[in-house]
């Protein structure tokens, strides 16, 4: 259990100048298309939220980059390419390139998703609003348009780009041996557009849902009755009180963490072998159901074959990485989870140190223009050291794994003799997508 942050630190030790060099390269690129976006945005919201996708495709990419650099480093890693075991050759000639692609495409769905929730896709928006708002000028053209900066409604519009994103992603995938190689940057591109712009569309109308749902008279009436109900006995108050605030920063502390070592097992689990999840034939069921498709006509058995692993391959890969966490254990997953914490309370506090060093000066001449250079040689020193621990604990996860694999095999044979101990070098480990 103690190897994880053993482990981090050698990974830091390692390869700190790549993955100083591959943030950066991302932290530009983003840096830029929001420019970019704003620009445009300044003329159409709509072609703005288009290229905006592409921000948090170069900080995925980034962090994938990342993640791949560190492979070298990883011992139960390396000793699964190396065995062979659990892992498929590619279909064809598939290339390198092509794996990567994959690996992106895969890790789309699920980075979007938390980059969502934890406000990251609000940071670019306003930061695309505030250059938006910068390329504006009304007394030159006449028209004062800042308005409509973020004025993009679900309209006939709007729901036409993502149909169109997902119908050529669709399509894409479908036809992707008869296309060239350059046709997966498209195939990205489209799943990023359609993902993120409904992404857009969910945290917009989900806020205003839950203002009109709070703004309720019923909803008005519970509150003022359970507030009074709560001073009235004033130590059930106090407690719920306590329940609700440990619940919410609990949620905060954990799920971050977890949810970025999801991510790396999509990544890690894509360069091993493509996802595969086995079904219980055994089962009523599934058996049920498996003779009705094999009783329909074989056209349309094989488009519904074709939507099913449309719809779950998104999912088996972010499932599998769960699973492969789930059986690490408790204790391993909390000392990751503080480890993470720390990182995290600590580049609070290097901004506070970077605050106090600096000194005091005024706001609007000096600190306007220096907190973001401040935040980003933070994220330099941080995130880095963040990738690497996640690493760490991953390889600690497929470790975990193999040794209770090679237990249960050992029980299989010889029910009576005693588990094997745990080997302090990682042995072979079954792919973590099985």
């Amino acid at each position: 259990m103690l190897s994880i942050p053993a482990r981090t630190l050698r990974l830091v030790a390692a390869h700190w100048p790549a993955l100083l060099a591959w943030y950066l390269a991302g932290w530009l690129a983003r840096y830029l298309i929001i420019e970019l976006a704003s620009y445009f945005g300044a003329t159409s919201a709509l072609i703005g939220l288009m290229i905006l996708p592409l921000a948090a495709l170069a900080r995925l990419g980034s962090f994938i980059a990342m993640f791949l650099v560190l492979r070298p480093s990883m011992p139960a890693f390396q000793e699964l390419r190396r065995s062979g075991r659990g892992t498929e050759e590619p279909a064809g000639a598939e290339t390198g390139r092509r794996r990567v692609t994959e690996i992106v495409l895969t890790s789309i769905l699920p980075f979007f998703t938390f980059y969502a929730a934890w406000q990251l896709l609000s940071a670019d928006v306003q930061q695309y609003a505030t250059g938006s708002l910068e390329n504006i000028n009304p007394f030159q053209s006449g028209v004062d348009s800042s308005a409509s900066v973020l004025n993009v409604r679900l309209d006939v519009w709007s729901i036409g780009v993502i149909v169109v994103a997902f119908a050529g992603r669709t399509l894409l995938k479908r036809y992707r041996p008869k296309l060239p190689a350059w046709s997966s940057v498209i195939a990205v591109y489209c799943e990023a557009v359609w993902i993120y712009i409904a992404l857009y569309f969910i945290n917009s109308y989900l806020a205003q849902f839950t203002g009109w749902i709070q703004g309720r008279a019923a909803v008005q009436w519970y509150e003022s009755v359970r507030a009074s109900a709560l001073e009235v006995v004033h130590p059930i108050g106090v407690a719920w009180g306590a329940i609700e605030w440990a619940i919410d920063r609990t949620g905060g502390l954990v799920l971050l963490p977890l949810a970025w070592l999801t991510l790396a097992g999509i990544v890690y689990g894509r360069a091993l072998a493509a996802p595969r999840i086995a079904y219980r034939p055994k089962n009523v069921y599934y058996t049920s159901a498996r003779k009705r498709i094999d009783g329909l006509p074989g056209q349309l058995r094989r488009r519904l074959a074709e939507l099913g692993d449309g719809l779950t391959g998104r999912f088996k890969p972010i499932v599998s990485a769960f699973l492969l966490i789930w059986r690490a254990g408790a204790a391993p997953m909390g000392l990751f989870v503080l480890g993470y914490t720390v990182i995290e309370a600590a580049s609070s506090w290097l901004l506070l140190a970077g605050v106090r060093v600096i000194g005091p000066h005024d706001l609007n001449t000096w600190w306007m223009n220096f907190d973001d250079m401040l935040v980003f040689v933070v994220g330099v020193i941080v995130e880095p050291l963040r990738l690497c621990l996640i690493a760490a604990a991953y390889d600690f996860c497929l470790r975990r794994l193999e040794e209770r694999r090679d237990a249960a095999e050992a029980e299989a044979v010889d029910p009576a003799a005693p588990a094997p101990a745990a080997s302090p070098s990682p042995s072979p480990s079954p792919s973590p997508t099985a």
